[in-house]
């Protein structure tokens, strides 16, 4: 979704919604819960995940997969950095009572979660440099999703190492990983 923005200026709002969604849920029953307890709301990254893992791919960007890998280097820091975790985790409480009055789409919550990734994410001393069109990148409100969006990949990779994945899975779990993705994608959910 990033990459989508950065160079069309726009991205699958179906996606977006689940992907900030996954931030609100901090007691989760199980890993699917987050996402709305359905692999429909995965799709976009189900067929990421499996074009990242086919070998000689055209379907994912390079800057796609970059920001991929970025976020599991966040994660990876950010877990060094209980303070930071604490502030996220205390500024998502507020945001519940923000999404009392809007959707989680609303400009006010993207902002609200952007500026999040500011305080927070940013001020790692690795950051993300996001490629695109100057045009679309400069635009505040795409700027603004772009981080919120970044935010609940950071959210993603923390769960992603939750439940036992280690970035060198991605180079020799690759089969399991595209038969997992196989699985989810044939459960019904289109």
């Amino acid at each position: 979704m990033v990459d989508q923005i950065a160079n069309q200026g726009n991205c699958n709002s179906f996606s977006l919604e689940s992907s900030l969604k996954s931030l609100t849920v901090t007691n989760p029953e199980n890993t699917l819960s987050v996402f709305g307890s359905s692999a429909h709301n995965l799709r976009q990254g189900l067929h990421a995940q499996k074009e990242f893992m086919t070998p000689k791919s055209q379907g994912i960007t390079p800057n796609a997969l970059r920001y991929a890998i970025s976020l599991l280097h966040i994660e990876s820091r950010l877990r060094r950095e209980p303070e930071l975790l604490n502030v996220i985790a205390e500024r998502l409480d507020q945001l519940d009572k923000q999404l009392e009055h809007f959707d989680i789409t609303h400009e006010n919550i993207i902002k609200s979660l952007a500026d999040l990734y500011k305080d927070t994410i940013s001020t790692l001393k690795f950051r993300i440099q996001v490629n695109g069109n100057p045009t679309y990148l400069q635009n505040p409100t795409n700027a603004e999703k772009i981080r919120a969006i970044l935010l609940a990949g950071v959210r993603a990779a923390i769960l992603w190492r939750q439940v036992g994945g280690r970035r060198w899975h991605l180079i020799f779990s690759r089969k399991q990983y595209q038969q997992a993705c196989d699985r989810l994608m044939n459960s019904g959910y289109q």
